[in-house]
């Protein structure tokens, strides 16, 4: 074992943080012998209506006293919208920095939309939470950061932000841009536990200690009782254009891959909402 911290911090109401070292023991190899679960494809019921629209802020007080974003169609439904940015992504020369963001509600109380936990500002509990793609993974290794590996942290941040199957979601609708986020949890990660981690041309699948890490965000919501679904905004569709929180949480994703966080954003934390 390693003397990284292993205690808890809190961080106002953004929640606790647990070290590396104690999600280590949390986080399940991926086998050819392992049972994977699959996440599903989400299908808008009207393709035109931006994420805000489909999934209006709202209230449910028989499930929780805090606004999320409800399935206008199905109530035990919610939204979730990840997002993920690199600095100087792919640079050979220059250091690549990544940052994550999601959003799950709307305004905090005081005003403040975005809650950055490791920073020194903006901890109110807002409805996006931004915050820097760590430099270790959930192994504890060390890995070098990229636009794909900060949208794929950003969906777990999201899934395991809150007991979201207490609150009594049938499913969790997470909405990105980036097809190997959605394609990877419907369709590709049973082929590459089957072929060990490799993709037709033998090459090792990148970033499998976050995929792994997912697959157990998913099995664990699906086994109490909670489907998580995966929506694909165009990239360059009319939706991804016009709807301000699918831009707004890519702008935070943006900020916190700029921005400067403590030292205990270096390590792989979990981010728990309390009360929000």
């Amino acid at each position: 074992m390693s003397g990284w911290p292993a205690r808890p911090r809190m961080h106002s109401r953004s929640g606790v943080i647990e070290t590396t070292a104690q999600l280590r023991h949390m986080r399940k190899r991926l086998t050819r012998r392992s049972q994977i679960s699959i996440a599903t494809v989400f299908t808008p019921m009207n393709p035109n209506e931006t994420p805000e629209e489909h999934f209006p802020l709202q209230t449910v007080y028989t499930r929780t006293p805090h606004p999320r974003f409800v399935n206008r169609y199905d109530s035990r439904e919610i939204l979730l919208v990840v997002d993920g940015s690199c600095a100087n992504n792919g640079s050979t020369e220059l250091q690549s920095t990544g940052g994550c963001s999601f959003t799950y509600k709307g305004a905090g109380e005081s005003g403040f939309t975005v809650t950055f936990p490791f920073s020194d500002g903006g901890r109110d509990a807002g409805g996006t939470v931004g915050f820097p793609l760590e430099e270790r993974g959930p192994d504890g290794e060390y890995y070098a950061a990229s636009s794909n590996r900060a949208k794929l942290r950003a969906v777990i941040a999201g899934l395991q932000f809150r007991e979201w199957q207490e609150e009594g979601w049938r499913r969790i609708v997470v909405a990105t841009d980036l097809e190997y986020v959605v394609f990877g949890a419907t369709r590709w990660l049973a082929l590459w536990v089957k072929r060990r981690w490799r993709n037709r041309r033998a090459q090792h699948i990148a970033n499998r200690d976050l995929w792994e890490e997912l697959h157990g965000a998913i099995a664990r919501l699906a086994g109490l009782g909670t489907e998580v679904s995966f929506w694909l905004v165009p990239s360059r569709g009319m939706i991804k254009q016009t709807s301000a929180l699918v831009q707004d949480t890519k702008d935070v994703a943006r900020e916190a891959a700029r921005i400067h966080f403590d030292s205990a954003a270096e390590e792989f934390s979990r981010l728990c909402g309390i009360e929000v």
